[in-house]
């Protein structure tokens, strides 16, 4: 039986970081946080529109009754 020796490879440099293009874990972060804080701005705007909603309605109740104790 012949033996073929086999080369060990060298690191030639190490890349920190992550790639973007990759499916790593990594490339995924950025994309969660996005999502988070896309989510949270979303859930204030919502809250916002409520309270001003519900304001609007008390007013209009409010101005009925005092419409009708006259």
């Amino acid at each position: 039986m012949e033996q073929r020796s086999i080369k060990a490879g060298k690191i030639l440099r190490v890349k920190t970081g992550y790639n973007p293009n990759s499916s790593s874990v990594g490339s995924q972060i950025p994309a969660f946080l996005f999502s988070a804080l896309g989510t949270g701005a979303f859930a204030v705007i919502a809250v916002q529109t409520l309270n001003m909603i519900e304001n609007y309605i008390r007013k209009k109740k409010n101005s009925i009754q005092c419409e009708k104790q006259k």
